[in-house]
């Protein structure tokens, strides 16, 4: 009875693996076809890349061979190529810049009385742009400043004249000329003042043009601020920012006749010129002096050189 029961139980068991491992095999060969499948798949996706790459590179041959048979690209064409291939097209090289306006029909004999420019180039060109407390026509033009614009500039460079020519004749100090001296006029540092009328310029025309115009226009009108006293104090003038301002106006004989100079220390720099009608005044005594050499003449009692008699004076 026992064998009977063991018998059974051993084949039972076996029944239990055998149908276990037939599953097993059914799932591996299920899982083995589905690999073979994908796998059949990807080789002729593979071999489909490949004639499409084939085809491609034919392409691209015959590309070449075609682009080496056309003539060459005009020069504009060229430039406009190289323009459009570079992730900066705002600096051009003046090469460039010159090339394009041409193309576009603007050069120096097709533009009339107007030329131009980049404004970049702007940066390179030295003109005066403030004089008499007053935009001159050359800053006016090149900087495009409408009515409305020149109108509020002027106003606020009439104001700070009026409170310089009051700083001026507050603080101008004046020593007794004698010998070949014939005046000797001096102005203090005041670097307070100075930055304060530098400010409200700086800011006025910023407020009025924009950042690129006010900045070119305080680059055009440096001579003109260091000129009235805006540039003065420790951070423009370093070692000289004690020294005054001085006029001094001397005699000296050329030959068998007087003539007479005069030297300008301003800024750390001096200058010594003839004392003549083309001769512009300085422009840090203009308030003194409205007039120029005439006034001065008048006021220190001395001749001036027969140069004045023949043209107007210019202050």
């Amino acid at each position: 009875m026992k064998r009977a029961w063991l018998a059974i139980l051993i084949l039972a068991t076996g029944t239990v693996v055998f149908c276990s491992l037939r599953g097993a095999t059914a799932d591996f060969r299920a899982e083995l076809l589905n690999r073979q499948s994908a796998w059949q798949t990807q080789t002729q996706q593979l071999a489909h890349l490949r004639i499409e790459r084939e085809e491609l590179v034919e392409k691209a041959r015959a590309i070449r061979e075609e682009l080496a048979s056309l003539p060459p690209a005009s020069p504009a064409l060229q430039l406009m190529q190289r323009i459009l291939s570079r992730s900066d097209r705002h600096n051009l090289s003046a090469e460039e810049t010159e090339q394009l306006l041409a193309e576009f029909g603007f050069n120096w004999n097709t533009t009339g009385d107007f030329l131009i420019v980049s404004k970049k180039s702007l940066n390179g060109i030295s003109l005066e742009g403030m004089k008499d407390d007053k935009m001159t026509a050359a800053a006016r033009a090149v900087l495009a400043i409408s009515p409305e614009e020149r109108a509020v500039l002027e106003t606020l460079t009439k104001q700070l004249g009026t409170e310089r020519e009051a700083w001026v004749v507050a603080h101008a100090q004046r020593e007794e000329p004698g010998g070949k001296v014939l005046a000797k006029y001096s102005l203090p540092v005041d670097a307070e003042f100075s930055q304060s009328l530098s400010n409200a310029f700086t800011s006025g025309i910023f407020a009025t043009l924009g950042n690129e115009r006010a900045e070119l226009l305080r680059e055009y009108s440096y001579s003109w601020m260091q000129a009235v006293g805006m540039l003065g104090g420790p951070a423009v003038r370093g070692i000289y920012e004690s020294e005054p301002i001085t006029l001094l106006v001397e005699r000296y004989r050329a030959g068998d006749s007087w003539n007479m100079n005069y030297t300008l220390k301003q800024a750390g720099n001096t200058m010594t010129t003839s004392v003549n009608p083309w001769q512009p005044f300085p422009e840090a005594f203009k308030p003194l002096f409205p007039n120029g050499w005439i006034d001065v003449a008048a006021r220190e009692g001395f001749e001036l050189p027969k140069e004045f008699k023949k043209k107007p004076a210019n202050p």
